[in-house]
């Protein structure tokens, strides 16, 4: 859910509290306009949309226009899903395929075209980056396994079997995300980036390669190399889907749609499928942008609970040896405890909720012990499981979605290709 409803909604003049800001992004859109139009503030309204968005000035135009000419919004489109909306958008995109190229040149008007379907196959590559180190985090297990591995494996030829499997696990990510990397366009923005830290872990596993051979301490230092960009490149991954996504300009693909439709005889057979494609890419802008808000605020949460997760040190003689850990495992757990609550908010029917409010009294209660034992650590790890799965949730419905919208790449590849340089 994009967290500026309500200023929007207030310099629109809608009173705070009228609407119901909680639930889907596209309910609450309906929700807003339904309101707006009731107390003539469609104008104010779309006044502010363009101010923060000036490239929706065309499409927010078109609806006053509607408005004037008797139309009223409704919510049906929501109702279809993002594979219904891809495969209305590419059944418009194969009817602009068989117009003649004056007309199909209209949606590649300078680059925009270009832009789309890099921006459309940048958005499947991070989250193929973002997916094949999520894997290998899940893959790995324990760290503090690894390290006990590191320390013992001069002794113990099980501990030397963890850490060969560990470095396997480690060369075959190296080799996929390497593979996924070679996919972004060259140059320091984006391609190079990927490729430093990838640089570094592949120097990680090299250094504990050696270190493994030689039963040397250098493993220690080879494994915090990789911890470091598993604390630090996931979040930044998820940022640049977030960014990628948030900024698709898809706008550009329904001016051209839009565009093309106008041209074409009223009457024509393609019409009909280019126009419905039109108001398909409308609204894919806004469904692919909430999934990826909703994802990003569930990595957050995910961030944090790793977090707590390292700060709860090993049970000696029933208790943590540090008394002070419960003062400094609070705040953070408040911290997360508020942004799952707005996550909870943001969906009032889901069934984790209940089961998360459960986990959450739980841990509440014995953190008030002001003690970390074996019940307080299983208090919380029955919370960040919880938890956790259904961030696990979340990521897919994102991937889901993203498999979907990068559809819409091949068309316009096509296009591109017929059109020649």
């Amino acid at each position: 859910m994009p967290p500026d409803w309500l200023q929007v909604t207030k310099d629109a003049g809608i009173v705070a509290g009228a609407i119901n800001l909680q639930g889907a992004a596209l309910t609450v859109w309906f929700n807003i306009l339904d309101y707006a139009l009731t107390k003539k503030l469609s104008q104010p309204l779309m006044n502010t949309v363009v101010r923060q968005n000036p490239q929706c000035a065309a499409i927010c135009n078109a609806y006053l226009d509607e408005l004037a000419a008797g139309e009223k919004p409704t919510p049906e489109l929501p109702g279809l899903t993002t594979d219904d909306r891809v495969n209305t958008a590419l059944a418009g995109f194969n009817a602009v395929n068989q117009q003649p190229k004056d007309i199909q040149a209209q949606l590649a008007a300078g680059d925009g075209l270009t832009t789309v379907a890099s921006q459309i196959d940048v958005l499947k590559t991070y989250k193929d980056l973002h997916d094949h180190l999520q894997s290998f985090q899940y893959g790995i297990g324990s760290f503090q396994t690894l390290l006990v591995a590191a320390r013992d494996m001069g002794a113990d030829l099980e501990q030397v079997r963890v850490l060969r499997n560990f470095l396997k696990i480690l060369k075959l990510f190296c080799v996929s995300s390497g593979e996924s990397v070679m996919e972004l366009p060259a140059g320091p923005a984006l391609h190079d980036i990927e490729q430093a830290w990838l640089d570094d872990l592949k120097a990680a596993a090299i250094k504990l390669q050696a270190a493994i051979d030689n039963k040397s301490p250098d493993a220690y230092d080879a494994l915090f190399d990789v911890r470091t960009v598993l604390r630090v490149v996931p979040s930044r991954l998820n940022q640049q889907i977030f960014v990628t996504a948030k900024n698709l300009p898809f706008g550009l693909l329904a001016t051209g749609l839009d565009t093309i439709a106008g041209k074409l005889p009223a009457g024509a057979p393609d019409v009909p499928l280019i126009k419905a494609a039109h108001d398909a890419i409308m609204v894919l802008s806004s469904t692919i942008y909430a999934r990826v808000v909703e994802h990003k605020l569930w990595q957050d949460v995910d961030n944090k609970l790793a977090s707590l997760t390292d700060m709860i040190e090993p049970i000696e003689e029933g208790a943590a040896a540090d008394k002070s850990l419960p003062f400094q495992f609070s705040p953070l757990w408040r911290n997360l405890e508020v942004k799952v609550k707005v996550l909870a908010d943001l969906d009032p029917n889901g069934a984790w909720r209940t089961t998360l409010v459960d986990y959450s009294t739980d841990v509440n209660d014995q953190l008030s012990r002001e003690t970390v034992d074996t019940a307080f650590i299983l208090a919380f790890e029955a919370y960040r499981d919880e938890a956790q799965q259904r961030f696990v949730q979340v990521d897919l419905a994102l991937k889901t979605e993203c498999a979907s919208i990068v559809r819409v790449s091949t068309p316009l590849h096509k296009i591109i290709e017929d059109l020649g340089p």
